[in-house]
């Protein structure tokens, strides 16, 4: 019953978010309604700032080296003041999922030295995506958009084998974040553009 009520919520937060809510809210949440309506905490390391909350973990085990649950799944939500997720690295596959609001850029820097930019958000006429598969080992920095309407963005994050924060690492340090402009140096522009470099 739990999740049907999760996902009421949701229905709820999307249809108040597309501009079907009562004047009070003027058809549109704050990123703090979201927050409260979700049940949102505050994201406990410095690898994803940003608020979250679990909303599956299977109950199934992965086979690798350490136990890890076979995949997890959250919200994340990033606001004005939480805008820009740094460049960090999983050894577990990631889908992002697009919710509401405002949009997300993604740079994901592949380790076959590729890269590229895709946009999460609803505007698929626009080249937007509203899920994107992010392989293991890819290194990734995400940006809010800019939007007119909202200053928050809802994606959910789905990790397989699921997410544990020993399988998370973000660049050590400015000679690692060198080494990344090296191996990258087509990327450079943007990621300065996005303020991720």
């Amino acid at each position: 019953m739990k999740g049907w009520v999760d996902c009421a919520a949701v229905f709820l937060i999307l249809a108040i978010a597309g501009g079907c809510a009562s004047a009070r809210h003027e058809g549109r949440l704050s990123a703090a309604e979201v927050i409260a309506a979700l049940k949102l905490e505050a994201m406990p390391d410095e690898a994803c700032p940003g608020f979250y909350k679990v909303t599956y973990a299977s109950s199934f085990t992965a086979d690798v080296e350490k136990e890890r649950a076979a995949a997890s799944l959250i919200y994340y939500l990033m606001t004005k003041e939480v805008s820009i997720d740094p460049w960090h690295i999983l050894s577990s596959d990631e889908v992002l999922l697009y919710h509401a609001g405002a949009p997300m850029s993604q740079l994901l820097l592949y380790a076959d030295g590729a890269w590229e930019e895709v946009v999460l958000g609803p505007e698929a006429d626009k080249g937007q995506v509203m899920q994107q598969v992010i392989p293991a080992g890819t290194w990734m920095g995400f940006v809010k958009q800019e939007h007119p309407l909202y200053d928050w963005g809802l994606y959910g994050v789905m990790v397989v084998p699921g997410w544990h924060i020993e399988d998370i690492r973000m660049v050590r340090d400015a000679a690692e974040m060198e080494m990344l402009k090296k191996k990258f140096p087509a990327a450079v522009p943007r990621a300065e553009e996005l303020s991720l470099f």
